[in-house]
């Protein structure tokens, strides 16, 4: 065993009785001494919890929670105030900006895909049935509903259109082959159209196909 801290005049506490334990202020204070006086301590487990002076148990040292490092992550009041007004100075720009027809586009191209599906309908209905089907537009205000003749109770759709209105007074029926024909010679297209969007529904004469441009 090393006795070079006998040199400074520093002995081991002397070992207590059984039922008393053991106190690990001292041996922390002895252990102090021995390291100011420079001379090496006595060889122990890394962390305590060896077997030091006399056989005693020395305590296995613990990590103050004071000595923890401060977790200083987050955000000040003052970073969140700056983050507001930079979010308040984007959408003031963005916003003017925005494309307010997108919305416009949405319901002209929503209208035109309705109006192509009830034209096929009728078609459809048509060979079925073997009788005549007709899908009728006007451009009477509001203009943003069609009809169907004859009228079939519980099966045609509604014809009612939302935001948008039809630009052309035509209707078409089919027989019960499924050809077209048209109450305006030469005209094989209605027009839907909101906010200066227009699309255009075509329907191909002999054969009823539904195109939209």
């Amino acid at each position: 065993m090393n006795n070079e801290h006998l040199k400074c005049g520093l002995r081991p506490p002397a070992q207590a009785p059984p039922h008393r334990g053991f106190c690990p202020g001292g041996r922390a204070r002895w252990l102090g001494k021995i390291a100011e006086c420079g001379t090496p301590s006595p060889t122990l487990p890394p962390g305590g919890g060896g077997r030091g002076w006399g056989g005693l148990r020395t305590p296995r040292l613990r990590r103050n929670a004071s000595c923890r490092q401060a977790n200083f992550k987050g955000m000040t009041l003052i970073e969140v105030i700056v983050v507001m007004i930079i979010i308040g100075i984007v959408a003031a720009i963005v916003i003017p900006r925005f494309d307010f027809a997108t919305s416009t586009r949405a319901s002209v191209d929503g209208a035109a895909y309705m109006i192509a599906s009830d034209i096929r309908y009728a078609q459809e209905f048509a060979m079925a049935n073997r009788v005549s089907k007709s899908i009728s537009f006007s451009t009477v205000p509001p203009a943003n509903k069609y009809t169907f003749s004859p009228v079939s109770t519980g099966m045609d759709p509604s014809g009612q259109l939302s935001g948008a209105t039809i630009g052309t007074t035509i209707q078409f029926t089919f027989n019960s082959l499924g050809e077209p024909t048209t109450s305006s010679p030469g005209v094989w297209a209605v027009t839907v159209s909101a906010g200066g969007v227009t699309k255009t529904i075509t329907v191909l004469q002999y054969t009823g196909k539904v195109n939209i441009s």
